[in-house]
């Protein structure tokens, strides 16, 4: 009967895809290795295995293992066994990202605070322009930012002319 091999092939069929479906996202969030040059290498310091920004407007006063800067200039300076350390802290707000000389209004988007040595240490390249390095941290520094690639895709439409501009970041010029 057509209608019997329809109704069985249906069922399994929703399941194949389904199951499909999971494995896709356990490979890519839990299986795939990190996007670095040597994950096995990284070591995060903290004191919980929370992390940075999720839940940070649910429970302002969990412990998120955040260090001061001050705190992770000395162990840059006096922690000998790591090759490399470098400071994060997502931003828990969105920032308004507006490019200079643009007509467009300003965009919110979510970002990271990052020390200069932050992309050098993952073993990150830039696919266009350039990443922050060391000297990025030094006080008279001029203001730098990095745009994600997906973010340059997704709202810059992948213009060319993006990489280079100058920007304003919650009224701040980049």
């Amino acid at each position: 009967d057509v209608t019997g091999v329809q109704t069985c092939a249906l069922p399994i069929s929703l399941g194949i895809g389904a199951t499909t479906g999971i494995f896709t996202l356990m490979h890519a969030v839990m299986l795939k290795s990190l996007p670095v040059a040597d994950p096995s290498r990284l070591y995060r310091i903290g004191s919980t295995q929370e992390c940075c920004y999720d839940g940070w407007e649910d429970n302002p006063q969990q412990d998120w293992s955040l260090f001061s800067y001050q705190l992770f200039q000395r162990l840059k300076e006096a922690a000998p066994e790591f090759e490399q350390l470098a400071a994060f802290q997502a931003s828990p707000e969105q920032m308004s990202v507006r490019r200079t000389n643009s007509e467009h209004t300003a965009r919110p988007l979510r970002g990271e605070f990052i020390s200069g040595n932050y992309f050098q240490t993952f073993g990150v390249n830039a696919f266009s322009g350039r990443l922050l390095s060391p000297e990025d941290d030094r006080a008279a520094a001029p203001p730098a930012a990095v745009l994600s690639y997906h973010t340059w895709q997704q709202n810059y439409g992948s213009d060319p002319s993006v990489i280079g501009s100058s920007f304003s970041i919650d009224g701040q010029p980049f």
